[in-house]
């Protein structure tokens, strides 16, 4: 009987060696003509579950998302940035009677206001993380929004100048909790 040979260039061979039912060459039957026949099997090993474009491709794509999480998280921080220079403008006494006395103050600051809340808008919410920051400085703008609308609305006042010390007196102030 013939024997099976594996070689590292991935292909079987069989070599007949004369012996039992695979003797004869074209099948007459004569021993007297023993010649060794090779068979060449070619073997293929399948190929990597994914391929390499698709691995490729899926890298980029998280590389991109990365980028844009990065991208809309420094709008938001610029955003909340904007909204801290407003408050500590609306903190000032300067600021305060300059709203009260004139109407062009109070409509540049609402302006500004309704700016950063537009630039806040603009932020697509795809991604949890900035989504919530983006929700956060919202109220938070929200919340400068109707200090300004309080200090508009209080009477001149020496000692407090209308303005409430801080968000949750006025949140107190208007029954939310």
């Amino acid at each position: 009987m013939g024997s099976y040979h594996y070689t590292s260039t991935s292909h079987f061979f069989f070599a007949g060696g004369g012996e039992g039912e695979y003797s004869s060459y074209k099948g007459t039957g004569s021993t007297d003509t023993h010649r060794p026949t090779t068979v060449r099997i070619p073997v293929t090993t399948p190929g990597p579950e994914r391929p390499p474009d698709d691995a490729a491709a899926a890298r980029i794509q998280a590389a991109f998302r990365g980028h844009l999480v990065r991208r809309h998280a420094a709008a938001v921080r610029g955003a909340d940035d904007e909204a801290t220079r407003l408050e500590r403008l609306l903190r000032r006494q300067e600021t305060v009677d300059a709203v009260r006395g004139d109407e062009r103050e109070r409509a540049r600051f609402s302006e500004a206001l309704m700016a950063v809340l537009l630039r806040l808008d603009a932020v697509p919410g795809y991604y949890p993380a900035v989504r919530e920051a983006r929700r956060a400085v919202t109220r938070r703008v929200v919340g400068l929004q109707e200090v300004f609308d309080a200090v508009l609305a209080a009477p001149d006042a020496a000692d407090t100048c209308g303005v409430p010390a801080s968000l949750d007196q006025l949140w107190k102030k208007k029954g939310i909790s």
